[in-house]
C-alpha cells in the first residue's frame, strides 16, 4: 500500500506571527529529511513537529505529505515510509489524517509499539505468537482561537489471531495500541511563541492458550514536549526547550504481575535560530538524563537502575536557496555521555560500572527542490560527495533519506 500510494509531500510553512522562523514567502520544503540533514535539529520549525504537537496542523494547511524513506537492505521497499494529508475546512478548523507503518521514524503517536512489548512478550511466553502491529491509523485537527491553536490527535492500531478447532477452543492473542495527544501553539508576549505538546501511548497484548488462562501485558508511555521561540531581533531567537519521557509497564502471567523495567528521560536545551534572507542557521546545545530501572526479584535480584547523561549534545545545522527551485543543506551532529550500568552479584548486592561514551560527530548533506507547490527533500549520502569521479557507473545510491509534498 505504501509502496506505490506516496510520491508526493510537502509542508506549506505558514510562518507568520506564531513561528519565530520568519520567512516573507512559503517555505516549500520539510519533512524528516529536511530536520535530518541539518543535524536532527530541535530548534527548527517543519512540519513534523506536528507529529508530536498537533496544533501545528493549523500551519501546513491543505497539503499532502509524507517519506518515501531510506533504502532497504533487505527488501524491495523504503524504510520509514508514511502519508499524511491535511485540509483546511475554514479559518478556524483544519483536520488531517497520518498513516504510518512499524518503521515510523519520529517519536510520537504515530510510532507502533515503541518500547518492544510484543517482541518481548513473544520472547517471554511460549506459544503466544503474537502478530506484530503495523499499519496505524491517525487522525488529527487543529482550532484557531486567536493568538492561540490548540489540536488533537488520536490513532489507533491492532492485530489479532484466533484459532477454532472443530472440537475444543484453540488459542487466541491480540495486540492493540492506543495513542492520544495534545497541543498548544501560541503567542506568550509579542516577542515570544510557545510549543508544546502532551502524548499518551498505551500499547497492550493478551494471549490465550487453549484450554488456559490469559496471559497480558501492557505499557503506558507519557511524553512532554515544550519550546520557546523568544525573538531577540528580526533576525535571530533564541530556543530555549524542555522534553520529558516516562514508561511504565507490567506482565500479568499464571496469576502474577510482574512490573517491566521503567523508563525516564529529561532533555534541556538552549540553541539559536537564525534567518536572514535565503539563509537559516539552527542550533545549540542540550543535556539528556536517561534512566532504566528493573525491579527487585526476591530472592533472585536486587532492583537494577542502568543510567545515562550526555551532555552535551550538540545539533547544528544550515540551510540557504540557491535559487527559486534549489536548496542546500548541512548539518552536523554528536554527543558526549557519561554511563552507568549495574549488574546482579548476588540475590541482595550488585556491581557497578560507569564509564564515558561517545556518538561520533556526523556531518549531514540534503537537498530541497521545488517545482511550483511539489516539493522533494532529501538527506544526502555524503559517499557521493567524497568518491567523486567515482559515482560514475559506481552504483553508490545518490540519496539516504528522502520526504516529499504538495501544498494545494
Amino acid at each position: 500500500m505504501f509502496k506505490k500510494f506516496f510520491y508526493l509531500l510537502f509542508v506549506v510553512l505558514l510562518v507568520v506571527n506564531v513561528s519565530a522562523q520568519e520567512v516573507d514567502k512559503f517555505d516549500r520544503s520539510g519533512g524528516y529529511a529536511r530536520v535530518e540533514a541539518l543535524g536532527s535539529n530541535p530548534f527548527i520549525v517543519d512540519p513534523t513537529n506536528l507529529t508530536v504537537n498537533p496544533a501545528y496542523a493549523a500551519l501546513y494547511t491543505n497539503f499532502l505529505w509524507g517519506d518515501i524513506g531510506s533504502a532497504a537492505a533487505a527488501a524491495n521497499d523504503g524504510v520509514g515510509q508514511f502519508a499524511g494529508l491535511n485540509f483546511k475546512l475554514n479559518k478556524e478548523i483544519t483536520l488531517g489524517a497520518i498513516l504510518s507503518r512499524s518503521d515510523f521514524n519520529m517519536n510520537s503517536i504515530s510510532q507502533l509499539d515503541p518500547g518492544g512489548l510484543v517482541a518481548g512478550f513473544n520472547a517471554n511466553v511460549p506459544g503466544a505468537g503474537i502478530i506484530p502491529l503495523d499499519n496505524n491509523f491517525e487522525i488529527l485537527g487543529s482550532l484557531n482561537a486567536g493568538n492561540m491553536t490548540f489540536g488533537l490527535g488520536i490513532a489507533y492500531a491492532a492485530s489479532s489471531m484466533e484459532s477454532k478447532p472443530a472440537v475444543g477452543s484453540g488459542p487466541k492473542n491480540s495486540a492493540s495500541q492506543i495513542g492520544v495527544n495534545a497541543g498548544l501553539l501560541g503567542k506568550l508576549t509579542p516577542d515570544a511563541t510557545l510549543d508544546v505538546g502532551v502524548s499518551l501511548v498505551l500499547p497492550s497484548v493478551s494471549y490465550t492458550p487453549a484450554g488456559g488462562s490469559e496471559a497480558k501485558a501492557s505499557q503506558t508511555f507519557i511524553a512532554v514536549d515544550a519550546r520557546v521561540f523568544y525573538k531577540m531581533t528580526s533576525k535571530m531567537s533564541i530556543v530555549p526547550l524542555v522534553s520529558f519521557m516516562t514508561v511504565s509497564g507490567k506482565y500479568e502471567v499464571a496469576g502474577t504481575s510482574t512490573d517491566i523495567p521503567s523508563v525516564m528521560n529529561l532533555g534541556v536545551g538552549f540553541g539559536i535560530n537564525y534567518k536572514a534572507g535565503d539563509l537559516l542557521i539552527a542550533g545549540g546545545p542540550s543535556l539528556v538524563m536517561q534512566s532504566q530501572t528493573t525491579p527487585a526479584v526476591a530472592n533472585s535480584s536486587p532492583e537494577l537502575k542502568d543510567s545515562k547523561l550526555i551532555f552535551p549534545n550538540w545539533n547544528l545545522g544550515a540551510e540557504w536557496q540557491f535559487t527559486d527551485w534549489l536548496i542546500g543543506r548541512l548539518g552536523y551532529s554528536a554527543h558526549t555521555e557519561s554511563i552507568t550500568n549495574q549488574s546482579v552479584a548476588s540475590a541482595t548486592t550488585k556491581d557497578e560500572m560507569t564509564f564515558t561514551g561517545f556518538k561520533k560527530g556526523d556531518v549531514t548533506v540534503g537537498v530541497g527542490l521545488r517545482f511550483g507547490n511539489f516539493a522533494l527533500d532529501a538527506t544526502v549520502n555524503d559517499d557521493i560527495i567524497r568518491q567523486g569521479l567515482n559515482n560514475i557507473g559506481g552504483g553508490t545510491p545518490t540519496l539516504a533519506y528522502v520526504s516529499a509534498s504538495y501544498g494545494f
